[in-house]
């Protein structure tokens, strides 16, 4: 008996929702007929055809040229990394640092005095 009230219920329900599916009503749009895409619809036939295009790229640089700048910027880094390696300072002993973060931490704490806050 509760097979056949659930048959009944899906059937009407399955009634309902097609009746009220009916009774919506979509605009017709056409796209193509309005003043906005009617350019673009005609330009679609001035793309190339995929047989037309070349199969690989012709402004590519050759193998020598991508040397000569890799080359060019090995130089550069050298050079730069020289320029750091002159200019380094000797290293400083622990002492030195400790009085170099003690003199900072003051620092910090008068600029946290001098805080309104």
């Amino acid at each position: 008996m509760t097979l056949s009230k659930l048959a009944t219920f899906s059937l009407i329900l399955a009634a309902a929702s097609l009746s009220a599916c009916s009774t919506v009503k979509m605009p017709n749009l056409d796209f193509f007929k309005s003043s906005e895409f009617e350019e673009d619809a005609k330009s679609l036939s001035d793309y190339p055809k995929v047989s037309e295009t070349p199969t690989a790229p012709t402004d590519v640089r050759s193998a020598a040229l991508w040397d000569i700048e890799a080359k060019k910027l090995i130089r550069e880094r050298d050079a730069f990394n020289e320029d750091r390696a002159a200019s380094s300072e000797p290293a400083k002993s622990e002492a030195e640092l400790e009085r170099e973060a003690a003199a900072l931490r003051a620092k910090v704490r008068a600029y946290q005095a001098d805080d309104p806050q």
